[in-house]
């Protein structure tokens, strides 16, 4: 559960997006061109000022272009990929906002959404992301060949640019009568866009326990068939 002080660079208290590379987001979809998306990483990280716990932690998605298996065997970790995460962003603290402004302006990361912040989106290596955005566990999910799709498709199904769902206005960190509308009930969203092949695998070390409930129940509606 994001609380607009979630973990960027260090899994603390960053609110400026922070990439691996100074790749610009722009390039980078123009670079995948009509390559569709494979595969999807979300990453679980510790909130500064929290004690660890697994529903209260920032969730953000690297989609890539690569497949599961290479990534499950670190095979590709400085292949880049796009991650997008939803938070109260952008931030108000006078330092970060400026340098997330210097980000906007050198295309290095795009608000959705412009100047009514919430999510965006911006370029990481799979290393990267899985050391900084990963610090509590992660999950390396398939995306099924029926539904791949190149990012400039994705994001329209992910966050429709008309429907202003996912702004910085109507970010809300705490559940009210089981209702909320933070980063990990966007993963959530993202799921069931993506409908990604699951199994107990997919979670570091196997351990469910490290994923926030909301997740795991969203994943659990698409795991893989045994038979």
């Amino acid at each position: 559960m994001s609380n607009g002080t979630s973990s960027i660079m260090f899994s603390s208290s960053s609110s400026s997006s922070s990439s691996s590379s100074a790749t610009k987001i722009g390039d980078l979809i123009k670079k995948m061109g009509q390559t569709p998306i494979h595969s999807c990483i979300i990453g679980i990280s510790q909130l500064k000022f929290h004690s660890l716990s697994n529903n209260i932690s920032h969730a953000a998605l690297l989609l890539t272009t690569e497949n599961r298996t290479p990534i499950l065997k670190k095979k590709c970790e400085s292949s880049e990929g796009i991650l997008i995460e939803y938070g109260n962003y952008p931030p108000d603290e006078s330092k970060a906002k400026k340098e997330e402004e210097d980000n906007i302006k050198n295309n290095l990361v795009i608000y959705r959404y412009g100047d009514k912040g919430g999510l965006r989106y911006y370029t990481n290596t799979i290393g990267f992301f899985r050391k900084k955005f990963c610090d509590v566990g992660c999950a390396v999910l398939q995306i099924p060949q029926f539904n791949q799709n190149t990012f400039s498709v994705l994001i329209e199904l992910l966050a429709p640019k008309n429907d202003m769902k996912w702004i910085k206005e109507n970010y809300n960190a705490i559940k009210f009568i089981n209702k909320s509308h933070n980063c990990q009930d966007f993963v959530c969203h993202s799921i069931d866009i993506l409908k990604p092949t699951y199994d107990v695998g997919s979670i570091t070390n196997n351990n469910e326990g490290i994923f926030p409930d909301s997740i795991i129940k969203t994943l659990s509606q698409y795991e893989k068939d045994d038979e």
